[in-house]
This record gives structure tokens, C-alpha cells and sequence, in this order.
């Protein structure tokens, strides 16, 4: 006979669990209805034996090839084992574990009669999960827009009643771009062998709202054109079939507007907006109300420290508006702020509104007037009572000093005060746990000096005279293990604040080897003078716990064996929370999950086995690129790529690339492992082909070749690599290129190149600071001759800093050199450095800083370039950039022009997109030579350096 406890959906809420619960364990039918009535929330108890488990079975409703699986996952997860007497707390443990694994979307829980007892029966159903979803019908937007709307994924578990919410989200998404009753809908097309859906969104986006009339009432200083022009629903009406009206983006125009009047001086600008269907039902009119308010003109008078450009930074009323005249005050305060930080303690600021003289009805003058009052100089600063601790090393730690090379000398209370606790935690850090200092101040007659004194009194110093750690025993530890994480050691100073990180240092070190609750309670004993200090660390390392099993989800193509080898951990071992971390931090590090979530069950329980459970979002593997564009180096160009960044599931990158250009192609196959013998290095080979003539040069190079490159990070900034290539490389001269191949010379030969790089950059794409250097050196061994046997160097420094907000300063230092090594000193041409371009010396033509007498390009074994820019930011995404840049090329093989440096100035306006800057930009020679041009035009797509 059998009679159901619990039947958990997912969406089941408590109140309902709990009701069908007392219902179980109180009903008057089956064997349980002898037991006496007892509370929900009190242990099930009884002398009877038939409350005892004699077994427990778990029925899985999926298919065959999934029931095994599922029902060791679920054994391992319910607390209730048998011969262990039946409680409503174990069988609530129970569900709640198996609902926490996220695996389940229904459980239910039976009992049955047995000769040894009762049966718990659980029955539970899988989930199946979403192998893929595919959108149909979603243009304009993105297939990336629509899926941003859903809170499903591919990978997550699949229930179809989350299906009507996913497609109320997407409607929801596409009414604000305006349309005006879309249609979503979301099915579930077949299940794989693996009980995976795929799910397709179909949208039916139906008719959008248009913009019907634009109306501006109250304007008047600013040109209705002007307001049009700042308004994303009105700026949409002029492309073709992008005339959609969206309430979204009135709101977000209604806010520009407002910023525009500020910006032009109306700081009490206000701004209101309403909107009305026109008789079709599909137009929208739009009427903008504007209270203009007067046009506000600022003045600063009585301001001797600072220029007026500087305290206009500090004024908020061109930005923020100055509604109830808090912007006046928020400007005030920020000025008030800015003279205090410069030593101007009495500084009073009063503001006042007064009419235009010319236009007093619809323009006003806003007049900052400033008492900077007294500037208060630090005279001396000087150190009374100290005597462990030297005076000079003191001043080291206080701001507060007099004027110097470095330093203008003000003084500014709160930097003293800041002073006053650096120097505590000075003496502190040095065993003077009682330690006072105190600072008094001496003005002269007008506050225009002041002589600072920091009084100290030092109170006894304590050394630490013993460590003792205890409770190590039977953790694998030693005393000494737990001493290396110390903070204190025998005859150094004493720090209280230290005790509470070395409590938490040798709890996490007993918890990495599987005690993860262990408790660390430190005590100190001090002399009777408080001149020794003995420290006692007393460890409970509580219950050894350890992993039980790894259960992954959301691995639709990955392999579980990538998974797993990247946790660094097995089941069995000594649970440590660490390494788990750092096993997720290394998933997420891989290219092909979009999330990586850990969640541990049976670790609050205090269990010996914890269990984790894995839950993965992959990233789409397969992916496709493609760009077009003109560079002043290459000419138009194209590019394509496209490849799988998880080839066959296993964590292997495969990519298929090509280029064609003025300059010539290149066409690349590469396979790439980011974790190469199951280590932190990437390890990638590829074949490639390409044929290269560049700009203004007498010969090109077709080349055939395999490369084998290997490369590993060493922390966040450094970099090493070594690269192998085998290429086969056919020179041709330019001008017999179609006619006459005879001229041509092939070369295999062989290169290993090993190279270091540091990047400090803040930002790939618009680097404002930090540093690049690099250091390379190819080794190359021609194969049939001779003529490729040398070394070369190359060594590139960068610098970036911003010293202004807006303003970045960059330098670059760039030095190659080929050194031949073989019997033959020559080196080939297409081996030799050119100069001259957008990449290194601009104002010059591409690798045309040395010519000889025809105008051709010289290249040679040595080549230094150095260049400094400045970018100022102008706002609207533009960039003003000047240069300087210097370059030689030296040892050249034949004897024209000169080993001496060109350089050149110039001056460029940058676009900045989310993918990098575009620009236009002239270069001026400073030396220029006879017959050549004054300078030379560039376009670049990105930076130089």
C-alpha cells in the first residue's frame, strides 16, 4: 500500500509544501496513519518499526538512457538514508536539495509498506534544456537584442510555462521601438537523444507608430530646425523605412533638449512634452512646451588664485540646470572646496542675480563674487616627543608641509588630519599599540602662516615575545605551514589589527585541506608593563568534509571532460572552497562560455560529501566577420573571417581568415589551443598564403609557410611567446611582374622567433595610460642558400599619459636591426627595413623616408623611429591630434641617400567609434629634400601606436 507525501512542482510555494506535508504525516489511511499527529515543523518520531526506512527508490520518468544518471545524482542528494527513521525535517531537506540542484522540474514523494519498515518512493522528472533558439522575423533588431530581452538561454533549463513570458518580454522590446501590436510567439520544435529543445521565436512586428507633427510651443532663442536636428524621432523620419515613432526615445529627446538649453545658458529651462493620436490611429503628434526661462551670462570677480576658465569647472548651472537655485549652490560649494584645498580657509563666495542691462526681460547676469580672504601657508612642521621612531621618518608620512620643489605649502585641515592618523598607524605598524598624537597649530596675526607641531606620546612599545598555534593535529598541517601565513613574528612589533588577518589566513589554509568550517580564535597575553606580548591561535578545525560529485549543466557542446580538467578537482578529494574558485575562474577565463556559476549543496548542512553542481552558458561557437575600408598603407580593403571557437567541443579555436587589398592578400587557416597539454600555455599552428607589393616599392613577395606558435601570460601585463615558421618565399620585381617571371628568386627558410611583451595600457582600443614594450628577435636559417641566415631585433616602447583631463600625451620608440650571419652579408631586400608612412614617420609617402636618385625606396639593416602626439578630446567623439615624429634608416645596401634622421610635424582630426578611431591627418617635412613634396595626406583606421 502506498500513499503520496509530497508533490513539489517547481513554482510550488511553501505554504502549499507544507499543507500536503502535515497532510501526509497525518491522514487517517496507509501506514503512517497510526503515527500520532504531530506539528510540520517538529521531527516525525516513533517507537513503531514501520517508521523506519527500510528503502529508498527513486523512479526517474525520462528516457532509459537518461535514468541512471539522474537517479545517482538524486540518491546522493536526499538526506533521508535507510534505517533512519522518517522525518518531515529530512524529507523537506530532501526536496529542497533536489529543487536547489536545479535539475528537477517536478518532484514528488510516496511512501509504501515494506516487511522491514516504510519505502520512500521519489519520482522525479528531468529537465530538458534548450539546445538552441532560433528568431525568425526579428529585423531591425538583432538576433543578440531579442535574446537580451529573454531571460532563457541555450544551456538553461527548458518549462514551457515560461514561454508567454518570454514573448510578452520580447514584445514589450520591440513596442518600445515603436511598433504598434507585435505579435510573438515561441514554440518548442523537437527533442534531440538528449532531451534538448530548440525553440523558435516567431515575431509578426505588424505596423509602427509614425511621427505625425512636431510642434514647438514657448521656443524662441533656439531655431526649430536646431531642436529637430537634436531629436532621435524626428532624425529617423529622413532614412528610408526608418520613419518609426517611439515614445522610448521622446523621453531620452526630451532630455537632450533640455541639456541643449543649458548648455546655451538657459539654466531655468524647463521642458514638457505631450502627445496625441491622429485620427488614422498610427501617427503620433507631438507638441514640446518650452519655458525658456532668460538666457544666463556668469561672471567671477574677486578671484586672484585661480583663473576664471578654472572655476568654471566648478559651476554646475550649464549642466544640472539651477532649479530652487541649486545649481548656484552646488557651484558655490564646489569653489569653496577647490580654495580650501589650496590653503584658503576663510574663503566667502556670495552669488547674484542681476537683470542684462540690454535685455533685462530675457537675459540675466549671474555674479560670483569672491573674498578669497588670507592664504594660509604651512611655515614649519615639527615632531615633539618622538623617541623610537626617527623625526624624518615621520615626515615621510605627512602631506602637511611646507612649500617645496614639489609642494606649494598650503594647509588644508582635513590633509592634516589625514596626517594625524597616517601617523598613528606608523607607530602602530611598529608595536605602540597606545600611542597618541596630537597636532597644535600656531597662526601668525593674518592667518597667512601657520607652524604645525605633532605632539606624540609614544606609551610602551610591545614586541612579540611567543607564537604558540594549536589544533593543527590531524589536519596535514604543520606549525610551520601556519606560521608562513603570519603577520607577527617573535621579537617584531606587535599589532592588534593583524590578529584578526592572521585568524582569517589560517582558517582559509585548515580549509584548503578540507575543513571548511574550521574557527580560529586568537588571545594575547601582555606583560604587566605591555612591553611583551604572547600570542595564542587556537584552531577547531570541525568536520572534514569532502567533494562529493560534480554534476555540469548547460554544456550543449562542450565535453565534460574540458569542464572537469579545468576545476582542478576531483570527486573524493578534501573540499577545498579555493581551488573551486580558482577552477571557475579559469572556466570563465576560456573563450567559449558566456557564464560559468557554481553552487555547492550540503556545505551549510555541515555533511561530510558536498556536492557541486556546474552550470554553464556557452557562448555561440561559430561566428562570421566581415569589414571593408581604406587605409593610406593598404589602400581599399577587405576582410573576412569566420570560424568555430569550440572545434569539436573540445576547447580548440579553428578560424579561416582572408584579405585582399591594393597592396595585395593573404589567405590563413589556424587552430588554436588556448590550454596546451593541459597547461596555461596557447599553442596555435597555421598555413597560410600571401602575396604583398606595398606602395611605392620596386619588388613584392609571394609567400607560402606553416607556423607553430606558443605563447603563455605571466600575471595581467607580461607576455612571452616563441614561433616557429617554415615559408617558402618567391621575390619578383615589380615592373616584369606580368611578362617576365624569370627574375624571380625563391628561398625556403626557417625562422624561430622568441619575443617578450609588457602592456600596462588602460584600453586596447584608446590607450590614455600606461605602457607597451615589446622585444623580439627572429632567428632565421634559409634552407637552400645562404641568403636568409641573420638575426633580427626589434624593440618597440610606448608611453601614454593623461597629465589634463581630456588632453593624452603619447610617445613612442621604435629600433630594428638585421645582422647576417652567413658567408653571404647581404641581406634580401624584402628582409630590409623601410620607413616612411602612416605607421611610423607621417608627412612621407609609404617607405619613402629614403629614396634614392629615381624616387625609389631604400631600405636598410637599421631602422629607429621615435614619435610624440598629443590627442585633445573636442568632445562629439572627435580627437584633435598633433605630432612630431623622427626616423632613420641606416646601412642601407647600396649607396643612396643618407644614413641621416627626416622628421616631420602635422596636425589630424579623429572620429572615435566603439571600434577605434578613424582619421585624417597631414604630415609637414621639416627637411624636406628637392623634388619632394611639401607633405603627405594619411587616413588611418585606428591609431599609430
Amino acid at each position: 500500500m502506498s500513499r503520496p507525501l509530497i508533490s513539489y512542482p517547481k513554482n510550488a510555494g511553501w505554504i502549499f509544501y507544507v499543507l500536503v506535508l502535515w497532510m501526509g504525516f497525518c491522514g487517517n489511511s496507509g501506514s503512517l496513519a497510526a503515527e500520532p499527529t504531530h506539528s510540520p515543523n517538529a521531527p516525525f518520531t516513533s517507537d513503531d518499526a514501520t517508521s523506519v526506512i527500510d528503502d529508498i527508490q527513486v523512479i526517474i520518468n525520462d528516457r532509459p538512457h537518461r535514468q541512471a544518471t539522474y537517479a545517482q545524482m538524486a540518491r546522493r542528494l536526499i538526506r533521508q538514508k535507510p534505517g533512519a527513521t522518517i522525518t518531515d525535517a529530512g524529507i523537506r531537506a530532501s526536496v529542497e536539495a533536489l529543487t536547489l540542484s536545479r535539475r528537477f522540474s517536478a518532484i514528488h514523494v510516496d511512501t509504501s509498506d515494506s516487511h522491514q519498515g516504510q519505502t520512500l518512493v521519489f519520482t522525479l522528472t528531468p529537465y530538458h534544456y534548450i539546445k538552441d533558439i532560433r528568431i525568425r522575423g526579428n529585423p531591425p533588431l538583432f538576433d543578440q537584442d531579442v535574446l537580451n530581452a529573454m531571460t532563457l538561454y541555450p544551456g538553461d533549463p527548458y518549462a514551457r510555462d515560461q514561454l508567454a513570458a518570454q514573448a510578452v518580454a520580447i514584445g514589450n522590446r520591440y513596442k518600445r521601438e515603436g511598433y504598434i501590436d507585435p505579435q510573438v510567439s515561441i514554440e518548442a520544435i523537437g527533442q534531440d537523444e538528449d532531451e534538448k529543445e530548440t525553440l523558435v521565436v516567431n515575431i509578426r512586428k505588424g505596423p509602427a507608430y509614425q511621427l505625425g507633427s512636431l510642434r514647438f510651443d514657448g521656443r524662441r532663442a533656439i531655431s526649430e530646425f536646431t531642436l529637430k536636428r537634436h531629436m532621435h524621432v524626428w532624425r529617423v523620419t529622413l532614412l528610408p523605412g526608418g520613419s518609426r515613432f517611439s515614445s522610448y526615445h521622446l523621453k531620452q529627446d526630451a532630455d537632450a533638449l533640455l541639456a541643449l538649453y543649458r548648455k546655451k545658458g538657459f539654466v531655468d529651462a524647463t521642458l514638457s512634452y505631450e502627445t496625441r493620436m491622429a485620427d488614422d490611429s498610427r501617427h503620433v503628434d507631438v507638441t514640446v512646451t518650452i519655458n525658456e526661462g532668460k538666457r544666463t551670462h556668469v561672471s567671477m570677480v574677486g578671484n586672484h588664485r585661480f583663473w576664471n576658465l578654472t572655476l568654471k569647472k566648478d559651476i554646475v548651472l550649464f549642466r544640472d540646470g539651477n532649479r530652487n537655485n541649486i545649481g548656484v549652490r552646488r557651484s558655490i560649494r564646489n569653489m569653496k572646496r577647490r580654495y580650501r584645498d589650496a590653503g584658503f580657509l576663510d574663503a566667502r563666495i556670495k552669488a547674484e542675480i542681476l537683470p542684462s542691462a540690454d535685455a533685462p526681460e530675457s537675459r540675466q547676469h549671474i555674479r560670483f563674487t569672491i573674498q578669497e580672504g588670507p592664504e594660509t601657508l604651512v611655515e614649519s612642521l615639527d615632531v615633539s616627543g618622538n623617541q623610537a621612531l626617527a623625526t624624518k621618518e615621520i615626515k615621510k608620512a605627512v602631506l602637511t608641509r611646507p612649500p617645496g620643489l614639489l609642494h606649494d605649502g598650503a594647509f588644508v585641515p582635513e590633509t592634516l588630519e589625514e596626517d594625524v592618523f597616517s601617523v598613528t598607524t606608523l607607530y602602530m605598524q611598529n608595536g605602540f599599540q597606545n600611542r597618541q598624537v596630537s597636532p597644535q597649530l600656531a597662526y601668525n596675526a593674518d592667518k597667512s602662516r601657520v607652524a604645525v607641531e605633532l605632539a606624540v606620546n609614544e606609551g610602551p612599545r610591545t614586541m612579540v615575545r611567543t607564537i604558540a598555534i594549536n589544533g593543527l593535529k590531524g589536519t596535514g598541517l604543520s606549525t610551520g605551514d601556519a606560521q608562513k601565513v603570519l603577520v607577527h613574528r617573535v621579537g617584531a612589533p606587535f599589532r592588534q589589527p593583524a590578529l584578526q588577518a592572521e585568524k582569517e589566513a589560517i582558517a582559509s589554509l585548515v580549509a584548503e585541506k578540507g575543513y571548511p568550517h574550521a574557527t580560529v580564535d586568537a588571545q594575547v597575553a601582555f606583560s604587566e608593563d605591555r612591553s611583551r606580548a604572547d600570542i595564542v591561535h587556537r584552531i577547531t578545525p570541525g568536520p572534514k568534509v569532502f567533494l562529493g560529485e560534480i554534476f555540469i549543466a548547460g554544456n550543449l557542446r562542450t565535453d565534460e571532460g574540458v569542464i572537469r580538467r579545468e576545476l582542478g578537482a576531483q570527486p573524493g578529494d578534501p573540499l577545498a572552497l579555493r581551488t573551486l574558485y580558482d577552477g571557475q575562474r579559469r572556466l570563465r577565463d576560456l573563450d567559449i562560455f558566456q557564464s560559468v556559476n557554481y553552487r555547492t549543496l550540503g556545505l551549510k548542512e555541515r555533511d561530510e560529501m558536498v556536492n557541486l553542481f556546474v552550470d554553464i552558458r556557452e557562448k555561440a561557437p561559430y561566428y562570421t566577420e566581415f569589414g571593408v575600408g581604406y587605409e593610406s598603407d593598404s589602400g581599399l580593403y577587405g576582410r573576412a573571417s569566420g570560424g568555430d571557437r569550440n572545434f569539436l567541443g573540445i576547447n580548440k579555436a579553428l578560424s579561416a581568415s582572408g584579405e585582399i587589398s591594393q597592396t595585395g592578400y593573404r589567405v590563413e587557416t589556424r587552430l588554436t589551443d588556448p590550454r596546451f597539454l593541459g597547461t596555461r600555455t596557447t599553442a596555435s599552428l597555421g598555413i597560410y598564403n600571401e602575396e604583398e607589393t606595398e606602395f611605392n616599392q620596386t619588388f613584392g613577395t609571394r609567400t607560402t609557410g606553416g607556423s607553430l606558435a606558443f605563447s603563455r601570460s605571466w600575471g595581467a601585463h607580461l607576455l612571452s611567446a616563441l614561433n616557429f615558421s617554415l615559408e617558402r618565399r618567391d621575390q619578383f620585381n615589380v615592373e616584369d611582374r606580368v611578362t617576365d617571371e624569370a627574375n624571380e628568386s625563391t628561398r625556403t627558410d626557417f625562422v624561430i622567433t622568441p619575443s617578450l611583451r609588457y602592456d600596462t595600457r588602460d584600453s586596447f582600443v584608446r590607450p590614455r595610460k600606461g605602457v607597451f614594450s615589446s622585444f623580439s628577435v627572429d632567428i632565421s636559417k634559409g634552407i637552400d642558400e645562404d641568403a636568409d641566415n641573420f638575426v633580427r631585433y626589434q624593440i618597440d616602447n610606448r608611453i601614454y599619459r593623461t597629465p589634463f583631463e581630456g588632453i593624452t600625451v603619447a610617445g613612442l620608440v621604435r629600433i630594428g636591426q638585421v645582422i647576417a650571419y652567413g658567408e653571404n652579408g647581404d641581406v634580401p631586400d624584402d628582409q630590409l627595413f623601410f620607413l616612411g608612412g602612416i605607421q611610423d614617420v607621417r608627412g612621407y609617402g609609404e617607405n619613402l623616408l629614403r629614396i634614392d636618385e629615381e624616387g625609389d625606396p631604400v631600405g636598410g639593416k637599421t631602422a629607429m623611429v621615435g614619435s610624440l602626439e598629443v590627442r585633445v578630446d573636442l568632445g562629439m567623439n572627435l580627437e584633435l591630434t598633433t605630432f612630431f615624429d623622427i626616423g632613420s634608416v641606416q646601412n642601407a645596401l647600396v649607396e643612396a641617400g643618407s644614413d641621416s634622421f627626416r622628421s616631420s610635424v602635422g596636425l589630424g582630426l579623429r572620429y572615435i567609434t566603439p571600434i577605434g578611431p578613424m582619421g585624417l591627418l597631414y604630415g609637414h617635412k621639416l627637411n624636406r629634400e628637392e623634388g619632394e613634396a611639401d607633405g603627405y595626406w594619411h587616413i588611418s583606421i585606428g591609431y599609430s601606436f
